[in-house]
């Protein structure tokens, strides 16, 4: 039985050490919150690696969503797919139908009421009624040519706005900022929900294979006691 417990051990030994080991190394990441100390001398790794260094990896995320997510180029596809340039395009469009709408029934009236010369008040009845008719002939192209005409001003405008504006956007957002002050003033008891909620099975993952190692290492030694 001595015999036994003797190449069994180490095994399960090496297989407790190795899970063990890689639970409390995932611990502590986070724990203890705070530094400890004893008769005033710090005790080593307090606090948890990401509380202690909490500052400069709040700066590092903020530094690698200003430079590699929130760039201007990035901002401006997200623009382009959002569709948010064609519904803009839209709503001008149906203010430039009304608009002309609006011009040309002016000019309709005008031409009704008579045109002021002066003293000489022209009536002008004949021309509105000719203008009418040619409106009604070719009226709708016309429209059509005068709206793309200022669509096409008013796109270019648009596309221009946004890359001047986007740079200006960004600077004004001060995105690393934004970050960095939102880490720093996350509980760290969020803090560490949120990462060990989202990454629950890697880590265990981690500790199991800390487990099958150690009883790899562990079997490794009762071969070799077998063997001499």
């Amino acid at each position: 039985m001595e015999n036994l417990l003797h190449y069994i051990l180490p095994p399960v030994l090496g297989a407790f050490i190795g899970y063990i080991t890689n639970y409390l190394a995932i611990k502590m990441l986070f724990r203890p919150f705070k530094e400890k100390r004893v008769f005033g001398i710090k005790i080593p790794f307090t606090p948890g690696l990401i509380p202690k260094r909490r500052e400069e990896i709040a700066v590092a995320i903020a530094k690698t969503i200003e430079q590699h997510l929130l760039t201007k180029e990035k901002l401006h596809r997200l623009f382009e797919e959002s569709g948010y340039k064609d519904r803009l395009k839209a709503r001008i469009e149906i203010i430039l139908d009304q608009m002309i709408d609006e011009i040309f029934s002016d000019i309709q009236t005008a031409l009704r009421e008579g045109v002021s010369l002066g003293k000489l008040n022209i009536k002008t009845t004949v021309i509105a009624v000719a203008f009418e008719k040619f409106i009604e002939k070719a009226g709708d192209k016309i429209k059509e040519k005068l709206k793309n005409k200022m669509l096409e001003k008013a796109s270019d405008s648009i596309e221009k706005n946004i890359e001047e504006e986007l740079p200006i956007i960004l600077s004004q957002l001060n995105i690393r900022k934004m970050v960095v002050d939102t880490f720093m003033d996350m509980d760290i008891e969020t803090l560490e929900k949120i990462v060990l909620g989202f990454s629950e099975k890697q880590l265990k993952h981690i500790t199991y294979t800390g487990a099958v190692l150690g009883f790899l290492i562990g079997a490794f030694q009762t071969v070799y006691l077998l063997l001499t």
